[in-house]
């Protein structure tokens, strides 16, 4: 059971079946299966105030094997962005062999990944390549990830794919 400060619903009370730990590359968050609203979900560590353990047993629909979202390993094409006069430079800054860069990672981390890195996740690359040096060249990777709302410039279609 924890004290959470959520930014959305502020300081709750939840009882949570952890799972993981990951690191996005700016905090830490605990991969874990909120039972209030049975789902799995991540909780940023800095953001519980308190924890106690209920010292109970862990279902196994909330245990690390049912999380689909965990389990999934997205394959990520990243390369230069189109908008980018000299693409060969984010080539070497990357170390992109035929000028992709592959990256495997789980689900929940995708999102977080795409931003920290400033992908742009548009399906026209509209994003300022200025800003935005890389792209994602395979979007449809990205369909049923749950944390692809993180990523810049994604927009899922009303029905839920990616606009490609």
């Amino acid at each position: 059971r924890v004290d959470y400060l959520s930014l959305t619903s502020g300081r709750s009370r939840k009882v949570l079946a952890p799972i993981a730990l990951a690191d996005t590359g700016l905090r830490w968050h605990l991969r874990a299966y909120d039972q209030e609203k049975a789902r799995f979900a991540d909780f940023v560590l800095t953001r519980v105030v308190s924890a106690q353990s209920l010292n109970a047993p862990i279902p196994e629909e909330q245990s690390l094997g049912a999380d689909q979202q965990w389990a999934r390993v997205v394959r990520l094409e990243l390369v230069p962005h189109p908008g980018i006069a000299h693409p060969d430079a984010i080539e070497a800054d990357y170390g992109m062999s035929g000028g992709v860069l592959t990256l495997q990672m789980r689900a929940p981390l995708v999102g977080y990944a795409l931003r920290r890195w400033s992908v742009d996740c548009s399906s026209n690359h509209a994003l300022d390549p200025k800003a935005f040096h890389l792209w994602l060249r395979n979007l449809p990777t990205l369909y049923g990830v749950e944390s692809a709302m993180l990523a810049p410039g994604y927009a899922p279609a009303a029905d839920g794919d990616p606009i490609v």
